[in-house]
């Protein structure tokens, strides 16, 4: 027979267990809808930042695109800085952790990583042309510009460029025209945002398309050429898709 207390005791687990999983599942379901909401509006963002520049986007805009208020909005990011500052860390976080990737590389030379940094570069503007738009909107902006970093949350990828440019002249590995490693950056950098951001503007009749993947491969090819001329790369190492 049994005991009539142990049987109580035993469905109230029950019961108890059952609410823990429910209130789990509750948690979990408001954690992902939470997520889906704030890169719904990081999207967005990047989007108006984008086009418009910092000084000129407007927090209602991005929320009657998604169809919130503004005071929900707030709730995912305090501010307009706060959301540009988050926006920029979606937006290139993903390119810095591939360029980091490829930098520290200890399988390949000084040359083939500066190679691959330049293939990955080219690609992640290419496929995201928002990255192009939000450097221009950047340096357009100019002294109304909150101060900021493209590589907010990862300041080493520009150092770690710079260290390599450094450890391959002691080498002799590299052999660059100049001396200061700007020069090679500040080319292979604004030639594809100006490629991808610019270009089609002034061209007659806007018919050149920059996004074309035989032109696209077309300007990864002279991208490379220029880098390695550039850097005083003498041998090519093959740049990896």
């Amino acid at each position: 027979m049994n005991d009539p207390i142990s049987s109580r005791e035993k469905a109230s687990r029950e019961k108890a267990s059952k609410e823990k999983a429910s209130t789990k599942n509750v948690s979990k379901t408001n954690t992902s809808k939470a997520e889906r909401s704030r890169a719904a509006i990081l999207a967005a963002a990047e989007n108006h930042f984008a086009r418009l520049g910092f000084a000129a986007t407007r927090l209602e805009d991005i929320a009657d695109e998604l169809g919130m208020t503004r005071a929900a909005l707030f709730y995912y990011f305090r501010d307009k800085q706060a959301l540009y500052d988050a926006m920029i860390a979606d937006s290139f976080g993903t390119l810095a952790s591939r360029l980091e990737e490829v930098l520290v590389s200890g399988r390949n030379t000084i040359s083939e990583r500066l190679e691959l940094a330049v293939g990955v570069w080219v690609d992640a503007v290419v496929s995201r042309p928002n990255l192009a738009r939000l450097i221009m909107r950047f340096i357009a902006d100019g002294i109304d510009q909150p101060a900021q970093r493209i590589f907010i949350e990862n300041e080493q990828t520009p150092a770690k460029f710079f260290g390599l440019f450094a450890e391959g002249r002691v080498t002799g590995e590299l052999k660059p025209l100049h001396d200061d490693p700007f020069h090679a950056a500040s080319a292979i950098i604004g030639t594809t945002v100006f490629y991808v951001a610019a270009l089609t503007a002034l061209m007659p009749n806007n018919h050149f398309e920059p996004l074309d993947p035989e032109q696209v491969a077309i300007h990864r090819r002279e991208a490379l050429h220029s880098a390695r001329r550039l850097l005083g790369i003498s041998r090519g190492a093959e740049v990896a898709h």
